[in-house]
Protein backbone atom coordinates (compact mmCIF):
# COMPACT_ATOMS: atom_id res chain seq x y z
CA UNK A 1 0.00 0.00 0.00
CA UNK A 2 1.33 3.53 -0.56
CA UNK A 3 0.48 5.66 2.35
CA UNK A 4 1.26 9.44 2.48
CA UNK A 5 1.15 10.71 6.31
CA UNK A 6 0.67 14.32 6.91
CA UNK A 7 1.33 16.76 9.99
CA UNK A 8 0.84 19.49 10.87
CA UNK A 9 3.38 20.99 13.22
CA UNK A 10 6.70 21.76 12.59
CA UNK A 11 8.62 18.38 12.55
CA UNK A 12 12.00 19.98 13.44
CA UNK A 13 10.05 20.38 17.17
CA UNK A 14 9.27 17.68 19.40
CA UNK A 15 5.68 16.95 20.62
CA UNK A 16 2.82 14.42 20.74
CA UNK A 17 1.69 14.38 17.69
CA UNK A 18 4.41 14.93 15.61
CA UNK A 19 6.09 11.77 17.56
CA UNK A 20 2.85 9.83 16.70
CA UNK A 21 3.12 10.70 13.04
CA UNK A 22 7.03 9.47 12.51
CA UNK A 23 6.30 6.31 14.85
CA UNK A 24 3.20 5.64 12.14
CA UNK A 25 5.88 6.21 9.49
CA UNK A 26 8.87 3.85 10.72
CA UNK A 27 5.86 1.39 12.02
CA UNK A 28 4.05 1.63 8.54
CA UNK A 29 7.64 0.94 7.00
CA UNK A 30 8.69 -2.19 8.59
CA UNK A 31 4.67 -3.35 7.66
CA UNK A 32 6.16 -3.66 4.41
CA UNK A 33 3.99 -0.16 2.91
CA UNK A 34 5.54 2.72 1.17
CA UNK A 35 5.44 5.65 3.00
CA UNK A 36 5.91 9.43 2.83
CA UNK A 37 5.38 11.84 5.72
CA UNK A 38 4.41 15.31 4.98
CA UNK A 39 4.69 18.05 6.99
CA UNK A 40 6.48 21.73 8.09
CA UNK A 41 9.87 22.35 9.41
CA UNK A 42 11.89 25.00 10.68
CA UNK A 43 14.69 22.94 9.59
CA UNK A 44 15.99 19.82 8.55
CA UNK A 45 14.50 16.88 10.83
CA UNK A 46 15.84 13.51 10.20
CA UNK A 47 17.69 14.85 7.28
CA UNK A 48 19.04 11.67 5.84
CA UNK A 49 15.83 10.44 5.67
CA UNK A 50 14.11 10.04 2.62
CA UNK A 51 10.29 9.63 3.58
CA UNK A 52 9.95 13.16 5.19
CA UNK A 53 9.26 15.54 2.86
CA UNK A 54 9.55 18.86 3.97
CA UNK A 55 6.76 21.98 2.96
CA UNK A 56 5.96 25.57 4.21
CA UNK A 57 7.14 28.28 6.19
CA UNK A 58 6.45 27.68 10.46
CA UNK A 59 4.15 30.12 11.94
CA UNK A 60 4.69 30.23 16.08
CA UNK A 61 1.15 30.91 17.93
CA UNK A 62 -1.00 30.38 20.52
CA UNK A 63 -3.57 27.23 19.84
CA UNK A 64 -5.66 25.24 22.51
CA UNK A 65 -3.13 27.02 25.22
CA UNK A 66 -0.23 25.20 23.52
CA UNK A 67 2.41 27.49 21.86
CA UNK A 68 2.06 25.38 18.80
CA UNK A 69 4.09 25.57 15.27
CA UNK A 70 2.15 25.33 12.03
CA UNK A 71 2.05 26.21 8.84
CA UNK A 72 -0.24 28.77 7.03
CA UNK A 73 2.04 29.44 4.07
CA UNK A 74 -0.41 29.50 1.28
CA UNK A 75 2.25 28.82 -1.92
CA UNK A 76 2.41 25.13 -1.08
CA UNK A 77 -0.24 24.50 -2.49
CA UNK A 78 1.25 23.52 -6.39
CA UNK A 79 3.94 21.80 -4.42
CA UNK A 80 1.11 19.54 -2.61
CA UNK A 81 -0.27 18.94 -5.45
CA UNK A 82 2.99 17.89 -7.28
CA UNK A 83 3.60 15.36 -4.51
CA UNK A 84 0.09 13.77 -4.55
CA UNK A 85 0.56 13.53 -8.39
CA UNK A 86 3.75 11.77 -8.69
CA UNK A 87 3.92 9.58 -5.07
CA UNK A 88 -0.10 8.45 -5.65
CA UNK A 89 -1.03 7.41 -2.41
CA UNK A 90 -3.96 5.10 -2.11
CA UNK A 91 -4.47 6.29 1.20
CA UNK A 92 -3.75 9.95 2.49
CA UNK A 93 -3.37 10.01 6.53
CA UNK A 94 -4.03 13.20 8.09
CA UNK A 95 -3.13 14.36 11.63
CA UNK A 96 -5.53 16.99 12.94
CA UNK A 97 -7.37 17.49 9.68
CA UNK A 98 -8.42 20.94 9.99
CA UNK A 99 -5.27 22.85 10.75
CA UNK A 100 -4.46 24.72 7.81
CA UNK A 101 -3.13 24.93 5.70
CA UNK A 102 -1.18 22.14 5.11
CA UNK A 103 -3.62 19.82 5.38
CA UNK A 104 -6.12 21.87 3.47
CA UNK A 105 -4.59 21.71 0.25
CA UNK A 106 -3.91 17.92 1.39
CA UNK A 107 -7.60 17.25 1.07
CA UNK A 108 -8.07 20.27 -2.10
CA UNK A 109 -5.59 17.60 -4.07
CA UNK A 110 -6.38 14.16 -2.66
CA UNK A 111 -7.65 12.90 -6.03
CA UNK A 112 -8.69 9.48 -5.64
CA UNK A 113 -7.21 8.45 -2.74
CA UNK A 114 -8.57 7.05 0.78
CA UNK A 115 -8.78 10.32 3.47
CA UNK A 116 -8.36 9.26 6.82
CA UNK A 117 -7.83 11.81 9.92
CA UNK A 118 -7.23 11.47 13.33
CA UNK A 119 -8.01 13.99 15.75
CA UNK A 120 -5.93 14.70 18.47
CA UNK A 121 -7.84 17.82 20.07
CA UNK A 122 -9.46 17.88 23.48
CA UNK A 123 -10.25 21.13 24.77
CA UNK A 124 -12.46 22.92 27.99
CA UNK A 125 -14.02 25.57 24.93
CA UNK A 126 -15.60 25.65 21.83
CA UNK A 127 -14.34 28.82 20.45
CA UNK A 128 -12.14 27.50 17.56
CA UNK A 129 -14.94 25.31 16.60
CA UNK A 130 -16.97 27.36 16.71
CA UNK A 131 -15.13 30.28 14.85
CA UNK A 132 -14.14 28.29 11.71
CA UNK A 133 -17.32 25.96 11.48
CA UNK A 134 -17.47 25.83 7.50
CA UNK A 135 -13.76 25.40 7.10
CA UNK A 136 -14.05 22.55 9.45
CA UNK A 137 -17.19 21.19 7.55
CA UNK A 138 -15.85 21.71 4.19
CA UNK A 139 -12.77 19.21 5.28
CA UNK A 140 -14.76 16.48 6.93
CA UNK A 141 -16.80 15.73 4.58
CA UNK A 142 -13.48 14.91 2.61
CA UNK A 143 -12.47 12.55 5.14
CA UNK A 144 -13.46 9.05 4.45
CA UNK A 145 -12.76 7.83 7.91
CA UNK A 146 -12.66 9.70 11.08
CA UNK A 147 -10.10 8.65 14.24
CA UNK A 148 -9.82 9.79 17.80
CA UNK A 149 -7.28 8.85 19.71
CA UNK A 150 -9.43 8.88 23.37
CA UNK A 151 -12.85 9.13 24.02
CA UNK A 152 -12.56 12.88 24.77
CA UNK A 153 -11.15 13.71 21.65
CA UNK A 154 -13.95 12.08 20.05
CA UNK A 155 -16.63 14.15 21.91
CA UNK A 156 -15.39 16.97 21.39
CA UNK A 157 -15.12 16.64 17.65
CA UNK A 158 -18.46 14.75 17.68
CA UNK A 159 -19.63 17.51 19.74
CA UNK A 160 -19.64 20.55 17.08
CA UNK A 161 -19.35 17.92 13.83
CA UNK A 162 -21.24 15.18 14.12
CA UNK A 163 -20.04 11.78 12.29
CA UNK A 164 -18.61 8.60 13.13
CA UNK A 165 -15.57 8.53 14.80
CA UNK A 166 -13.58 5.28 15.31
CA UNK A 167 -11.22 5.81 18.76
CA UNK A 168 -7.63 4.48 18.25
CA UNK A 169 -5.50 5.65 20.91
CA UNK A 170 -1.84 6.50 20.31
CA UNK A 171 0.99 4.13 20.17
CA UNK A 172 4.56 3.57 21.86
CA UNK A 173 7.53 1.62 20.83
CA UNK A 174 7.00 -0.23 24.12
CA UNK A 175 10.44 -0.91 25.83
CA UNK A 176 12.63 -4.15 26.46
CA UNK A 177 12.53 -5.41 29.97
CA UNK A 178 16.13 -4.72 29.98
CA UNK A 179 16.02 -0.91 29.47
CA UNK A 180 13.04 -0.53 31.71
CA UNK A 181 13.61 1.00 35.69
CA UNK A 182 14.73 -1.93 37.68
CA UNK A 183 12.66 -3.56 40.09
CA UNK A 184 13.78 -1.93 43.60
CA UNK A 185 12.42 0.05 46.35
CA UNK A 186 12.06 3.64 46.06
CA UNK A 187 15.40 5.68 46.49
CA UNK A 188 15.96 7.69 49.76
CA UNK A 189 15.15 10.73 48.46
CA UNK A 190 12.56 9.95 45.95
CA UNK A 191 13.61 10.60 42.50
CA UNK A 192 10.23 12.56 41.06
CA UNK A 193 10.59 13.18 36.81
CA UNK A 194 8.40 15.48 34.81
CA UNK A 195 8.71 15.06 30.89
CA UNK A 196 7.15 18.13 28.92
CA UNK A 197 6.89 21.56 28.24
CA UNK A 198 7.44 23.23 31.38
CA UNK A 199 7.53 26.85 29.79
CA UNK A 200 3.94 25.98 28.55
CA UNK A 201 1.18 26.91 31.72
CA UNK A 202 -0.74 24.21 31.07
CA UNK A 203 1.70 21.39 31.61
CA UNK A 204 1.35 22.31 35.18
CA UNK A 205 5.27 22.42 35.91
CA UNK A 206 4.25 25.10 38.55
CA UNK A 207 1.98 23.73 40.30
CA UNK A 208 4.68 20.55 40.54
CA UNK A 209 7.01 23.04 41.82
CA UNK A 210 4.66 24.04 44.44
CA UNK A 211 4.13 20.94 45.77
CA UNK A 212 7.59 19.69 46.16
CA UNK A 213 8.15 22.70 48.15
CA UNK A 214 6.04 21.20 50.55
CA UNK A 215 6.96 18.20 50.18
CA UNK A 216 10.39 20.01 51.40
CA UNK A 217 8.88 22.06 53.76
CA UNK A 218 7.54 18.28 55.67
CA UNK A 219 10.46 16.27 54.93
CA UNK A 220 13.56 18.61 54.46
CA UNK A 221 16.03 16.26 51.39
CA UNK A 222 13.22 13.66 51.02
CA UNK A 223 12.39 14.49 46.93
CA UNK A 224 14.18 15.48 44.52
CA UNK A 225 13.01 16.53 40.87
CA UNK A 226 14.27 15.26 37.46
CA UNK A 227 12.84 18.11 34.59
CA UNK A 228 13.11 17.34 31.40
CA UNK A 229 12.11 19.03 28.14
CA UNK A 230 12.15 22.80 26.93
CA UNK A 231 11.81 25.39 29.95
CA UNK A 232 13.51 23.14 32.30
CA UNK A 233 17.28 23.03 33.28
CA UNK A 234 18.23 20.24 31.37
CA UNK A 235 16.12 21.17 28.77
CA UNK A 236 15.26 18.45 25.60
CA UNK A 237 17.14 15.43 25.94
CA UNK A 238 18.48 12.39 23.21
CA UNK A 239 16.54 9.62 23.70
CA UNK A 240 18.90 8.02 25.50
CA UNK A 241 19.10 10.42 28.30
CA UNK A 242 15.57 9.91 28.37
CA UNK A 243 15.88 6.16 28.70
CA UNK A 244 18.20 6.95 31.54
CA UNK A 245 15.70 9.16 33.40
CA UNK A 246 13.01 6.80 33.35
CA UNK A 247 15.41 4.04 34.78
CA UNK A 248 16.61 6.49 37.43
CA UNK A 249 13.12 8.19 38.47
CA UNK A 250 10.83 6.62 41.33
CA UNK A 251 7.44 8.49 40.17
CA UNK A 252 6.03 10.27 37.11
CA UNK A 253 4.27 13.74 38.02
CA UNK A 254 2.03 14.73 35.29
CA UNK A 255 0.03 17.71 36.80
CA UNK A 256 -1.31 19.16 33.10
CA UNK A 257 -3.89 21.20 33.97
CA UNK A 258 -6.22 20.60 30.80
CA UNK A 259 -6.11 21.04 26.89
CA UNK A 260 -4.73 17.32 26.90
CA UNK A 261 -6.58 14.68 24.79
CA UNK A 262 -4.28 11.54 25.85
CA UNK A 263 -0.91 12.47 26.73
CA UNK A 264 2.52 10.06 25.51
CA UNK A 265 4.18 10.84 28.82
CA UNK A 266 2.26 8.55 31.73
CA UNK A 267 1.84 6.27 28.77
CA UNK A 268 5.68 5.64 28.69
CA UNK A 269 6.13 6.07 31.93
CA UNK A 270 4.20 3.29 33.14
CA UNK A 271 5.94 1.78 30.04
CA UNK A 272 9.36 2.27 31.67
CA UNK A 273 8.15 0.89 35.04
CA UNK A 274 7.53 4.55 36.66
CA UNK A 275 4.24 4.58 38.21
CA UNK A 276 2.20 7.86 37.42
CA UNK A 277 0.74 10.66 39.61
CA UNK A 278 -1.63 12.48 37.21
CA UNK A 279 -4.19 15.03 36.88
CA UNK A 280 -7.65 13.70 36.75
CA UNK A 281 -8.42 16.14 33.89
CA UNK A 282 -10.68 13.99 31.23
CA UNK A 283 -8.14 13.64 28.36
CA UNK A 284 -6.22 11.26 31.38
CA UNK A 285 -8.66 10.22 33.05
CA UNK A 286 -10.86 8.41 30.69
CA UNK A 287 -8.11 5.80 29.80
CA UNK A 288 -5.63 6.21 32.58
CA UNK A 289 -8.49 4.48 34.91
CA UNK A 290 -6.59 2.67 37.99
CA UNK A 291 -3.28 2.59 36.31
CA UNK A 292 -2.35 5.94 38.10
CA UNK A 293 -3.13 7.86 40.73
CA UNK A 294 -5.60 10.83 39.62
CA UNK A 295 -5.46 14.15 41.62
CA UNK A 296 -7.89 17.59 40.85
CA UNK A 297 -6.03 19.61 38.41
CA UNK A 298 -3.85 22.81 39.82
CA UNK A 299 -4.23 21.51 43.61
CA UNK A 300 -0.54 21.42 44.66
CA UNK A 301 -1.38 20.00 47.87
CA UNK A 302 -3.25 16.72 46.61
CA UNK A 303 -0.29 16.12 44.47
CA UNK A 304 2.22 16.56 47.11
CA UNK A 305 0.16 13.84 49.22
CA UNK A 306 -0.19 11.55 46.27
CA UNK A 307 3.63 11.80 45.58
CA UNK A 308 4.49 10.86 49.28
CA UNK A 309 2.02 8.28 49.49
CA UNK A 310 2.67 6.68 45.67
CA UNK A 311 6.23 6.14 47.29
CA UNK A 312 5.26 5.11 50.65
CA UNK A 313 4.86 1.99 50.69
CA UNK A 314 7.55 -0.14 48.92
CA UNK A 315 5.63 -3.06 48.21
CA UNK A 316 2.23 -1.09 46.98
CA UNK A 317 4.87 0.90 44.69
CA UNK A 318 6.68 -2.58 43.31
CA UNK A 319 2.74 -3.68 42.24
CA UNK A 320 2.07 -0.55 40.37
CA UNK A 321 5.37 -0.59 38.69
CA UNK A 322 4.17 -4.41 37.42
CA UNK A 323 0.37 -3.18 36.59
CA UNK A 324 1.52 -0.15 34.76
CA UNK A 325 4.09 -1.73 32.55
CA UNK A 326 1.35 -5.19 31.60
CA UNK A 327 -1.72 -2.47 31.13
CA UNK A 328 1.11 -0.42 28.59
CA UNK A 329 1.75 -3.42 26.58
CA UNK A 330 -2.29 -2.88 25.00
CA UNK A 331 -0.75 0.15 23.14
CA UNK A 332 2.54 -1.24 21.56
CA UNK A 333 2.44 0.10 18.33
CA UNK A 334 2.51 -3.40 16.70
CA UNK A 335 -1.35 -3.82 18.26
CA UNK A 336 -2.03 -0.04 17.60
CA UNK A 337 -0.82 -0.85 13.69
CA UNK A 338 -3.31 -3.62 12.95
CA UNK A 339 -6.62 -1.64 13.70
CA UNK A 340 -5.05 1.19 11.68
CA UNK A 341 -4.75 -1.12 8.78
CA UNK A 342 -8.34 -2.62 9.14
CA UNK A 343 -9.73 1.06 8.92
CA UNK A 344 -7.37 1.85 5.84
CA UNK A 345 -8.58 -1.25 4.00
CA UNK A 346 -12.23 -0.46 4.99
CA UNK A 347 -11.96 2.98 3.62
CA UNK A 348 -13.27 1.96 0.02
CA UNK A 349 -16.25 4.14 -0.64
CA UNK A 350 -15.10 7.66 -2.66
CA UNK A 351 -17.54 9.33 -0.67
CA UNK A 352 -16.69 10.73 2.73
CA UNK A 353 -19.68 8.68 5.08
Amino acid sequence: MRLLLTTPYDLAVPGGVNRHALDLLDVLTAHGHTVRLVGPASEPAREADPRLVHLGRVWVGSLNGARSRVTLDPSIGGAVGRLVREFRPDVIHLQDPFLPLLNTWVLWHRGAARCVGTFHTYSETSRGYLWTWPWCRWCLRRVHVRIAVSAAARDFAARYHPAEYHVVPNGLRYPPAAVVRPARPPGRPVRVIFVGRADEPRKGFGILQAALQRLEAESPGAFVLDAVGRGTPRGEVDSAELAAAWAAADVCAVPSLGGESFGLVPLEALAHGVPVVASAIRGYADWLGKAAVLVPPGDAAALAGALRAATADPEEHARRAREGRRWAADYDWERIVERLLTLYAGSTSNEPG
